[in-house]
């Protein structure tokens, strides 16, 4: 039987249930990947939720947990916008329950930094960025940023197409200077 998103799923529920055991979840995040079965937002809300442990480490875990579903985001954005729809229970789009998630790790990561865990400049520079960027998450300035990067790789795409076609331009006007040269010459032999 080929495991599903649903069974991936439950493998880093399991994970999350006390005690939890965030480093299985984020293997089982991985190795759902690489067997080609593209998490979900249910599947990365587990996973972060498995996060909830107080330590440092975890933390960490969580922060990278949210940065690979940002980027998972940015896919589905930028596919949405090219017109490829996806369904619902596939949509990796934060929710409210991933806000609230990202806020409790944030206040995780404080915890850490009072204990002495981590410096609070690093933790703040680091760690906290991608717990932020999904507390602060807005689909549609997300929709619009994605546009921008589309419209700006059509640009680029166009400039090195007109300076493909000028090359080929080059490239035809030498061979006329070469005809012309040699029908010169040609000409000149006949005299």
């Amino acid at each position: 039987v080929e495991p599903s998103v649903v069974s991936y799923t439950t493998a880093v529920g399991a994970c999350a249930h006390e005690p939890s055991d965030p480093v299985l979840a984020h293997e089982w995040l991985q190795r759902m990947k690489s067997m080609g079965c593209s998490p979900n937002l249910y599947t990365y809300n587990t996973a972060l939720a498995a996060c909830m442990d107080g330590k440092l480490e975890s933390t960490v875990l969580g922060s990278r947990i949210a940065t690979e579903m940002l980027d998972a985001v940015d896919k589905e954005i930028k596919a949405n916008t090219e017109g490829v729809r996806a369904d619902k229970l596939k949509s990796v789009i934060p929710d409210t329950y991933t806000k609230t998630l990202a806020r409790k790790l944030m206040k995780q990561l404080r915890e850490n930094w009072r204990n002495g865990d981590i410096n609070m400049m690093v933790a703040k520079a680091t760690v906290r960025v991608p717990l932020l960027k999904l507390v602060d998450f807005d689909r549609s300035k997300a929709a619009e940023r994605v546009e921008q990067q589309m419209k700006e790789a059509a640009a680029l795409k166009v400039e090195s197409e007109e300076d493909e076609e000028e090359g080929e331009e080059l490239v035809k006007d030498e061979e006329e200077i070469e005809y012309a040269a040699v029908n010169k010459l040609h000409k000149e032999g006949r005299r």
